[in-house]
């Protein structure tokens, strides 16, 4: 038990560099487009381009981590974003960006995401949940702390001295980290004491799927949105970055507070308490007029947000077929990343169209109710058709 707790540490460690890898697009931005000359939603997209290829190499990692040493995974993840880095120091075109950070994520991040939340609930095998979230929580921390270091480094030293420098700073702490990795000692089954087969469960994982990128809609549009909302509503602005700082804390910790809630609830049921109450708080943002109250719709909406992003996670690995942990998470995971990018795209549009947030964090929520719905479907499939079976078995039994 103690070694598994260094496990989960470690997972937590690399998830943090990570996630803080694809951040660092945000404070590489300016000096690359003053630099080259690009304009900045050019230099922006390579966030996109990572955000992608992470998503589509979680697939494929989690695939492979089901199937080999998850160790020789890792270090593919450890090698990759730090040799990335190093490849950027010296970059001169936007194909070279592109082509990097499409690399970074598809080999580096996406075997370091997937595997490692995997990896985590499977050696905490009665406290998925709580795994999950600690891991989760440190991809949080890591998306903040990465790029202060970059950002850091960039004035002091230059753009091209600080990509250099992240690179040999990920090669020389992540491959360590990695060789400290093992295989769980057993593989937790999916959906336990309940007569599901692989069919079912291939059901289960698609209407999980979907429900991952509605409920990323609705999660993206106030997480990308919130700080020109703030100042929409006047807020000067360090108050309006404020409110994302806000919203990030509060979910490091709600992160590791719904994973303890879904190991002890229920994963289904701990999802569907987090997404209504994401669902009506990002309603309910535009109709903020105080700062006072979009911090405090920030703290609650960082709060269940978080609780939304661990307990589909958790959910993921319940209805994983034996041995296909890693895939199933990666599949769920990709969704999730769509809907990210469709929620952010779209509060932008609908900003641009109408002039204001209120028709885009109304389509956010109404994203927020078709996930509900979908997870309404999915209480059929799991709660109901056992009980039924249960009280069918009784029936039988007494007769």
């Amino acid at each position: 038990m103690p070694y598994a707790w260094v496990m989960v540490g470690v997972c937590t460690a690399m998830v943090a560099m990570a996630f803080g890898a694809i951040g660092t697009v945000a404070v590489f931005l300016e000096p690359l487009a003053a630099e080259f000359g690009w304009p900045r939603g050019d230099v922006s997209a390579a966030y996109s381009v990572a955000t992608v290829a992470t998503g589509l190499g979680g697939i494929a990692m989690g695939h492979f981590a089901d199937r080999m040493p998850v160790r020789r995974v890792a270090l593919l993840g450890a090698l990759v974003p730090g040799l990335a880095f190093v490849l950027l120091s010296a970059l001169q075109t936007a194909r070279e960006l592109y082509a990097l950070y499409a690399l970074m994520g598809l080999a580096g991040i996406g075997a370091i995401m997937v595997p490692l939340n995997s990896l985590a609930s499977l050696w905490l095998a009665r406290n998925p949940g709580l795994a999950i979230g600690i891991v989760s929580a440190g991809g949080a921390a890591g998306q903040g702390l990465v790029p202060y270091f970059a950002h850091y480094v960039i004035v002091t030293e230059g753009w091209r001295q600080a990509y250099l420098m992240l690179g040999l700073l990920f090669i020389g702490v992540m491959v360590p980290l990695a060789l400290l990795l093992r295989d769980a000692p057993r593989r937790a089954p999916g959906i336990q004491g309940r007569d599901v087969n692989a069919q079912s469960k291939v059901k289960l994982l698609a209407l999980l799927s979907l429900a991952a990128a509605l409920c990323c809609i609705c999660m993206a549009t106030p997480l990308v949105h919130v700080v020109t909302l703030g100042s929409d509503r006047g807020l000067a602005g360090r108050d309006a970055a404020g409110l994302l700082a806000v919203l990030m804390v509060v979910g490091m910790a709600g992160r590791i507070v719904f994973g303890r809630i879904a190991d002890r609830a229920g994963s289904l049921q701990t999802y569907i308490a987090a997404s209504a109450g994401q669902t009506v708080l990002a309603f309910l943002f535009p109709y903020a007029t105080s700062g006072a109250q979009l911090y405090a719709l920030s703290a609650l909406f960082g709060l269940v947000y978080s609780g939304a992003m661990t307990s589909f996670l958790t959910c993921a690995r319940e209805y994983a077929p034996a041995g296909r942990t890693g895939l199933s998470i990666g599949v769920v995971m990709f969704f999730a990343w769509v809907g990210m990018a469709l929620g952010a795209w779209q509060g932008g549009l609908f900003y641009d169209l109408c002039g204001d947030y209120f028709s885009a964090f109304a389509n956010a929520s109404v994203a927020g109710v078709v996930n509900l719905l979908i997870l309404a479907l999915l209480c059929l499939h799991t709660l109901e058709k056992p009980s039924l079976i249960g009280r069918l078995k009784w029936q039988f039994t007494k007769s």
